[in-house]
């Protein structure tokens, strides 16, 4: 007996509305040097960002911001120690409330030696408290940082010594940040660096970032599992010529692990999305983008329509080396909905660090812009925040982002197919109505019309669909409104 498994996978995610949207593009100076964002949170109705300022007192010193939903700035804060310099944690700080947030991260007080940092602020970005961690004459990194539902911190990077022996750093803390334990995860010879970490719905840790030989070409993205005492679980390792970690990862709701990287090919990357099971098996590991590109993941999120958005930046050292933002919409089974590159200051070098979905579905983008004077470059280096509408769009005029389908979530509610596996027929149950007749049109990968069938929605209908000549493989259907009604793309693999 033929049986016939379908997957349902959604090409594209949000119908383009009218609902107001805002856009900004804007540079913020601090001191007339070099400034970088690390980090962009939603706090209340503005944002928060964080990163760094080079100034006449510090090389690099802490510098926090607030920019409000128009773009504007409303609240600048820098802290100055001397010559120290500070590393604050990328992407995501931990969010206690509109009033209280607490960033992690590094602070270098010799070339190559630091402590990790806990470091709470009020809403004004006055300093509440501050603590120390790390391991003595050491470099002790911080790279993320979580809260758990009860009262534990956990924080995640690296510590190494003068580059002969990298382990990942984890650190467990109250919320008081009265330090519990430290510990490093790693092998003898082998160098292991942590660039993000994650609660499991199980309650246990999830951290990725890289593993190699040490100081080997055979680098690449590193994930594993980990309990609340710090003991290793489950590990896996994604080797390539000069590969990059995976900087970010996500448990999605079905437990499945979500991780981004860049897979190396001798000095040129492309981004890496590598897809595991809650035990750690692999269930794909795939690429994106043209292989001549550097291509650098930094962050990703899961949007609200329950796909996964990732940001980074492309190199491109043969031309003059600009570099532009880069952002990537996956939908959960690895499949590139969308792409685009982004630059405040064409043939400059333009960085993204973060993402977070703003309130009114839209996205902002924090980063930084370096001029290149050879290229026409002006100004300092600059933090970079980028307002985008929910379809990527830089302004209301489209960028290609196709717009008449909906999300995953509404799609399961208002189809079903059943039964799968089938054995001969495939029945679409329609659980919501249109209010003019429609089509549906199932076509093969490259696009051929296969069938074409009626669909009259005036009652909650049903269509049976014959399979049982066709052979396995990738399929996509079509349902049309006419009219100007709704429509609907969807993939079937049999």
């Amino acid at each position: 007996m033929r049986l016939v498994k379908i997957y349902v996978i959604v090409l594209c995610c949000l119908c383009k509305t009218g609902t107001a949207q805002v856009y900004f593009s804007n540079r913020y100076d601090n001191f007339n040097n070099g400034d970088i964002t690390t980090g962009v949170n939603v706090l209340g109705q503005d944002y928060l960002i964080y990163g760094c300022a080079a100034n006449s007192f510090s090389l690099y010193s802490m510098n926090l911001g607030v920019v409000n939903s128009a773009g504007v700035r409303v609240k600048n804060k820098t802290y100055n120690w001397g010559a120290n310099l500070f590393a604050p944690n990328n992407s995501k700080c931990i969010i206690n409330s509109p009033n209280n947030f607490i960033i992690g991260g590094s602070r270098f007080y010799k070339p190559d030696t630091s402590l990790a940092f806990l470091w709470r602020f009020d809403a004004n970005l006055d300093s509440i408290n501050y603590a120390e961690y790390g391991f003595i004459n050491k470099a002790n990194q911080v790279m993320s940082l979580i809260k758990d539902p009860t009262k534990y911190i956990y924080m995640v990077g690296w510590v190494d010594s003068l580059y002969k022996d990298s382990d990942i750093l984890l650190i467990k803390t109250d919320t008081l940040g009265n330090e519990i334990w430290k510990k490093k995860i790693g092998l003898q010879g082998w160098d292991e660096y942590g660039w993000c970490i994650k609660m499991s719905s199980d309650g246990q840790l999830l951290i990725s970032g890289n593993k190699r030989v040490h100081a080997g070409a055979s680098n690449g993205a590193y994930i594993l599992k980990a309990d609340t005492s710090g003991a290793v679980i489950w590990q896996q390792h994604f080797p390539s010529n000069q590969g990059l970690a995976a900087t970010a990862l996500i448990e999605l709701p079905n437990t499945d692990i979500v991780a981004i990287a860049g897979k190396g090919y001798g000095g040129n990357t492309r981004v890496q999305l590598i897809k595991v099971d809650a035990a750690g098996n692999l269930i794909f590991n795939k690429e994106y983008g043209p292989y001549t590109d550097r291509a650098e993941p930094y962050s990703m999120i899961l949007n609200s329509h329950d796909n996964l958005v990732a940001v980074g930046q492309n190199y491109y050292p043969s031309i003059g080396g600009k570099v532009n933002g880069l952002m990537y919409e996956f939908n959960q089974n690895g499949d590139s909905l969308f792409s685009k590159e982004y630059a405040i200051q064409p043939g400059s070098q333009n960085y993204f660090r973060d993402v977070v979905q703003a309130p009114d579905n839209g996205y902002v983008f924090s980063g930084f812009i370096s001029p290149l004077f050879a290229n026409g470059g002006t100004g300092n280096q600059d933090i970079w925040l980028l307002k985008t509408d929910s379809t990527f769009c830089e302004s209301n005029v489209s960028c290609g982002y196709p717009t008449n389908l909906v999300s995953l979530s509404e799609v399961e509610n208002r189809i079903k197919l059943y039964p799968n596996p089938a054995t001969d027929n495939i029945t679409f149950k329609f659980e919501t109505t249109f209010t003019k007749p429609g089509t549906l049109t199932l076509t093969d990968v490259f696009g051929k019309t296969l069938a074409t069938y009626s669909l009259k929605l005036t009652v909650t209908p049903e269509l049976k669909i014959n399979v049982s000549d066709l052979p396995n493989g990738m399929y996509h259907y079509r349902i049309e409104q006419g009219g100007g009604g709704k429509s609907l793309t969807e993939k079937l693999l049999f």
